[in-house]
């Protein structure tokens, strides 16, 4: 008769279960875990084997909930001499982030709780402190928005939104046909926005074929100085999301309110440096 385990919940290949217990009212479980020595360890920096051993060390982590139980694994992990890296890097076992006390699959499951959730509501649900929370969804974030892509933009819309009182701003460059996030910066000058542009290559930004966004002037020199240089580009000044899309292919579009009736008219601007 085959002895029930725990194992198949935890199908990490380079990790051996070696010892558990469960506390007496069942609110806990305490796992033990070392290193499968059937495989060679693998830097968690650059991914690389590693044959040279500096030190062991070993720390405890959150694992997902078995029911209502929470899980605790005390893990056994190796310090190894990258010659790759240059530096002690710890090994990767597949179970956890290097900066964070919880595995991989409950940084995700947390991450994904905080798409709907705030951060103080998830960490009560999975009662872990707010800091940790927040940190984690952070790293989740970064992982996937930190590089964004600039490729296959044309018309950019550009704003900024107040983070708190006592005018705080950021700066945030959208892809106006997709209305996809492509870069968040900190205040509302023009070296914020160049900074946008310099981060783009002299294609991408040869690409871009018009720019929506207010009548502020550090954005205007920002744009007319590092992307728009060409005749046939164009800078859409607008109050309203409606007007930019009539007013792409036109070289300027310069919105003036009145008190009781608004009109349009055309201005030519100089886009050139």
């Amino acid at each position: 008769m085959s002895v029930p385990t725990i194992a198949p919940y935890f199908p990490f290949r380079r990790i051996k279960i070696v010892k558990q217990a469960v506390l007496p009212d069942t609110s806990e479980t305490r796992i033990s875990v070392e290193p499968n020595r059937r495989f060679h360890p693998i830097c968690h920096c650059c991914g690389k084997k590693v044959t040279a051993v500096h030190s062991w060390a070993q720390r405890t982590i959150r694992d997902l909930n078995l029911a209502t139980t929470r899980v605790w694994i005390t893990c056994s992990y190796r310090k190894l001499f990258c010659t790759n890296c240059h530096h002690i890097n710890i090994e990767d076992l597949e179970l956890f982030h290097p900066y964070l006390r919880v595995t991989h699959r409950l940084a995700l499951y947390i991450h994904q709780l905080c798409q709907f959730m705030t951060v103080s509501e998830v960490a009560k649900h999975v009662k872990l402190d707010w800091k940790t929370i927040k940190n984690i969804d952070k790293m989740h974030l970064e992982a996937k928005y930190g590089q964004p892509d600039y490729n296959h933009l044309s018309v950019l819309a550009v704003d900024e939104i107040a983070i708190r009182k006592g005018h705080n701003y950021l700066t945030v460059v959208l892809d106006y046909l997709t209305g996809r996030v492509v870069f968040v910066g900190k205040d509302r000058k023009a070296k914020t926005l160049k900074r946008f542009f310099n981060q783009m290559t002299t294609k991408q930004r040869k690409s871009i074929e018009a720019v929506v966004m207010d009548m502020w002037d550090p954005f205007i020199n920002a744009v007319k100085k590092k992307c728009l240089k060409r005749k046939l580009s164009s800078i859409c000044f607008m109050l309203w999301p409606s007007l930019a899309g009539s007013s792409i292919k036109l070289e300027t579009v310069n919105i003036v309110r009145h008190q009781r009736k608004t009109n349009l008219f055309l201005k030519e601007l100089n886009t050139c440096c």
